[in-house]
């Protein structure tokens, strides 16, 4: 029974994404959508990582550039730039910025790394490709818990 266990554990689809020069994954569940950048409203007084509010069918989501939230580096926006709307289950009215899409992945294509000290909170591991690229593991659950990221104003 623990073998089916690990097996499903280990397939679960991921999406990688680029936030800033770093390619990071984000389990599928997790997400909602994925679209193009739509029309972005300004927000006044809020931080510079918020971009502000964008509508999708009838609903309005805050959309954070998740790249200079960490980093302080805004993303530059372009044709290759997708938002992805973030699963209801975790919160309602969050989008965040991806730089680029990179695909679907099967987790068990990866390896994981072992843990290391100081990790950011959003992160919830390291995995490396069959190409020896290191991935990040998004932690959108954590993401969502964290009071400064949720509360964007100045």
């Amino acid at each position: 029974m623990n073998i089916k266990l690990q097996e499903t554990a280990s397939t679960i689809p991921v999406l990688g994404i680029t936030i800033g020069e770093d390619r990071w994954l984000v389990s599928m569940s997790d997400i909602g959508e994925i679209l193009p950048v739509p029309k972005i409203t300004s927000v006044f007084l809020t931080q510079p990582w918020f971009l502000g509010a964008i509508h999708v069918r009838g609903k309005i989501y805050g959309l954070s550039d998740l790249a200079c939230y960490l980093t302080h580096i805004p993303t530059q926006i372009g044709a290759k730039n997708r938002i992805f709307l973030i699963s209801s289950h975790l919160g309602t009215g969050y989008a965040l910025l991806a730089g680029s899409i990179l695909g679907i992945r099967n987790l068990a294509e990866f390896t994981h790394e072992p843990s290391q000290a100081g990790n950011e909170t959003i992160m919830s591991g390291i995995y490396n490709d069959r190409q020896g690229r290191s991935w990040r593991m998004l932690n959108l659950s954590s993401l969502m818990q964290i009071e400064s990221f949720l509360q964007p104003s100045r």
